[in-house]
C-alpha cells in the first residue's frame, strides 16, 4: 500500500456478467487530468477472485505486486471513457495488450497478457472480451483527517 501522508490510490473492482471478478489496484488515483495518461503506477497490480465451487474460501491470484516497474501506466481518458492498466514492453513484441482495459462506457472490457504486471488474460474467455455487470471504483488518501 501507499500509505504516507497525503499519497492517494485507487481500488477498481468488476464483476463480469460471466460471474468472474477482476480488477486493479493503483497507487495513484484514477481521475481525470490534462493529460490522459494518469501515469507511472510502479506501485500498481491487477488481481482475479478465484472461487472454487466446493469451497468457501476463494482465492485471490495477484500479478504485478513484486515488480516496480516504470512501465506499469494506468490510462484514463474520460472523452473516450476508458480506464485501463497496462504498458509492458511493446517494443519486445511480447504485450498482447492491455493487463486490464474497460471501455465502451464501462460496459465492456478486454484482458491480455501484458509484460508490466505479468499477468495471463484475467478472464476464463479465450479471447480476453468480457461484458461488465458491475464496476466499483475507491479512492483513498492516506494521512487525512
Amino acid at each position: 500500500w501507499n500509505g504516507k501522508q497525503g499519497n492517494q490510490s485507487s481500488l477498481l473492482v468488476v464483476k463480469t456478467t460471466a460471474g468472474e471478478t477482476i480488477g486493479g489496484y493503483a497507487d495513484v488515483p484514477i481521475i481525470p487530468l490534462a493529460s490522459i495518461a494518469v501515469g507511472s503506477a510502479s506501485g500498481s497490480c491487477l488481481f482475479k477472485l478465484r472461487t472454487m465451487k466446493d469451497c468457501e474460501d476463494p482465492d485471490l491470484e495477484v500479478y504485478g505486486k513484486h515488480c516496480t516497474s516504470t512501465s506499469k501506466k494506468i490510462v484514463f481518458d474520460p472523452t473516450r471513457r476508458i480506464i485501463a492498466f497496462g504498458g509492458g514492453d511493446s517494443e519486445g513484441g511480447s504485450d498482447e495488450g492491455f493487463g486490464l482495459c474497460l471501455e465502451d462506457g464501462f460496459a465492456r472490457g478486454t484482458t491480455a497478457k501484458c509484460v508490466a504486471f505479468g499477468n495471463e488474460p484475467l478472464v476464463s474467455n479465450q479471447d480476453g472480451v468480457f461484458e461488465v455487470l458491475d464496476v466499483e471504483v475507491w479512492g483513498f488518501v492516506f494521512g487525512q483527517l
